[in-house]
């Protein structure tokens, strides 16, 4: 049976996340951090491809911002609760797979997180993409920053449409759902593998 923890109050998320974001962006680190982050070559087939018109040169700046500030409004609920599964609020798949490009830079954010007593969340087993406007999350986004970008912040029923969308057209040039594989033959080359 598993324990359900009362969200605090928005107003108090809404402040922590706005403590912890400030503390990131002042940390010496923080640069390092964004120009590793928008220079990743991570890809998803699930996450930024569901953005409209998606262009990483265009897109990544603003995902990096909304990246952290999802990581403050986690890290808020958890010093507020100190429950980790309370803490892993709902985020879509856009703004989530621009936190795993940020938590990939490991050295950096672990320092980052050091230096300003944080606890940073993320599991990718308990990941949460059923954002949707009106949500826990949107409530205390909205109290600390005002209206999340909805490019961006997709419900969790347009996401999932899109996705849909995405799946079928992955398929007609032979990936599978997700870009989990593909039907792709590559002819050996001298000394090559297949």
């Amino acid at each position: 049976m598993s324990r359900k923890t009362v969200l605090p109050d928005v107003r108090e998320v809404a402040e922590g996340a706005q403590q912890v974001l400030k503390g990131i962006e002042a940390d010496g680190e923080y640069e390092r951090l964004r120009v590793a982050a928008l220079a990743s070559t991570e890809v998803s087939f699930a996450g930024f491809p569901l953005i409209s018109r998606w262009d990483a040169a265009r897109d990544c700046g603003p995902l990096f911002t909304e990246a952290l500030r999802a990581v403050a409004l986690r890290a808020s609920v958890l010093v507020l609760t100190i429950d980790d599964e309370a803490s892993h609020l709902a985020v879509p798949a856009p703004v989530d797979a621009m936190v795993h490009v940020v938590l990939a830079q490991g050295a950096l954010v672990w320092r980052l997180a050091e230096s300003n007593l944080l606890s940073l969340v993320h599991r990718s087993n308990r990941e949460n993409h059923a954002y949707r406007t009106g949500c826990c999350t949107h409530a205390c986004y909205r109290e600390a920053w005002g209206d999340p970008p909805a490019r961006y912040w997709l419900d969790q029923q347009e996401a999932d449409r899109r996705l849909a969308d995405m799946n079928e057209r992955y398929e007609s040039i032979g990936l599978r759902p997700g870009g989990r594989g593909h039907s792709f033959d590559f002819p050996l080359t001298v000394g090559g593998t297949r």
